[in-house]
């Protein structure tokens, strides 16, 4: 179902966040981190509205106002005040996205929020609700969790495959996020400790959102094809000036934070068709990046350092990708939501189908 004319209702996105993806409950109190909409990436209104909305079903909210903060290591005494105090934490900020990979000290339940205006939260990606987008991530670990290989292609070069520890992923020990996302975005990241092959590097290189380090974006005008071996880029292809720069890049992070740059840790796509940003995507990479990597359409590679998500991203549009030969999006497309499956899973929710958006800032 492609959705062009969706109607905006933040407050049901707020309700489906406080309710489904915090699961807070009246009598519960909220600490919301709000970061300084002056920065440019979320807004003051959000806050506000979930504050607003959580009051009407007995939850106390309070809005604690933050800075550009980032890290473990630069948490705000009232933010860890409201870790340990607060039955639930939202951050509506980028300091809860720098903790996504993080043990996160306190007793609160902690959710990052990438609705970062009233658009986003009330557009089709937050207000489908979270618990159906939760079962059918859900189904679609239980497909990849006992896949032993994968492999990724797009028609600009990339044909790269890795397998899967399947004893670690079942033991649990396969790298995932700390917090609670909303919306419903990027599943677990996938290994590419064994990968091999090709990537189609393209649009350009950007920071993970990890740490904090200066220019952290390069825009490719020209693509450039990254040999991988085992994991680890062996050789770039291309137009000189390009390559170029992208080892220039990547050997200026890694020598910031003493990692080794041409390490491709991992990979993830989004599994939200609803999902939209129809803004250029170049006017605010960082800002576009935090909304769009929970489109189908948007593969990224965790690279610059052996963990997740590293310091770079590497960004692929409308690839395939597959599991033991099994495909899970095509052209950009989550075709896992075609299967029967997921059709019970819309059906006990009387839905039809998901929302589908395109317009994610890119042609």
């Amino acid at each position: 179902m492609v959705e062009e004319n969706w109607q905006s209702d933040p407050r049901k996105g707020a309700r489906s966040l406080i309710t489904e993806a915090i699961g807070a409950r009246s009598g519960d109190t909220l600490a919301i981190i709000a970061e300084d909409a002056g920065l440019g990436i979320y807004d003051a209104m959000v806050p506000v509205c979930v504050a607003d909305v959580a009051g009407e079903l007995g939850i106390a909210a309070t809005i604690i106002p933050v800075g550009d903060h980032a890290g473990l290591s630069d948490i705000p005494k009232p933010v860890l005040d409201a870790l340990e105090t607060a039955t639930h934490v939202l951050f509506h900020a980028r300091l809860g996205d720098t903790l996504r990979f993080d043990t996160i000290p306190g007793k609160a339940s902690v959710t990052m929020s990438y609705a970062l205006d009233l658009s986003v939260l009330g557009g089709p990606a937050c207000t489908i609700p979270h618990g159906v987008m939760r079962e059918i991530q859900t189904a679609y670990d239980a497909v990849v969790d006992r896949a032993e290989t994968w492999r990724i292609c797009c028609p600009l070069g990339t044909d790269i495959s890795g397998t899967q520890d399947l004893d670690k992923i079942a033991a649990g020990d396969a790298e995932d996020f700390t917090v609670i996302r909303y919306p419903v975005c990027a599943p677990r990241p996938i290994s590419c400790k064994t990968a091999n092959g090709v990537v189609a590097v393209t649009h350009w290189l950007m920071a993970s959102g990890n740490q904090k380090y200066d220019d952290d974006e390069l825009l490719l005008p020209e693509i450039v094809l990254a040999e991988i071996e085992n994991g680890r880029v062996v050789d770039f292809k291309g137009p000189a000036e390009q390559i170029a720069r992208m080892r220039t890049h990547g050997e200026r992070v890694g020598r910031q934070f003493g990692i080794d740059p041409w390490i491709v840790h991992s990979w993830h796509a989004g599994i939200n068709p609803g999902a939209f940003y129809p803004v250029e995507a170049t006017v605010d990479l960082e800002r576009w990046g935090k909304v769009a990597f929970a489109n189908p359409r948007y593969l990224h590679f965790h690279t610059c350092g052996a963990y997740a998500p590293g310091e770079i991203a590497w960004t692929l549009f409308d690839a395939s990708a597959e599991f033991d030969g099994r495909p899970i999006w095509i052209d950009g497309n989550f075709v896992f939501v075609d299967d029967p499956e997921v059709k019970t899973i819309l059906s006990a929710h009387q839905l039809a189908s998901l929302p589908i958006r395109q317009d994610i800032g890119i042609p």
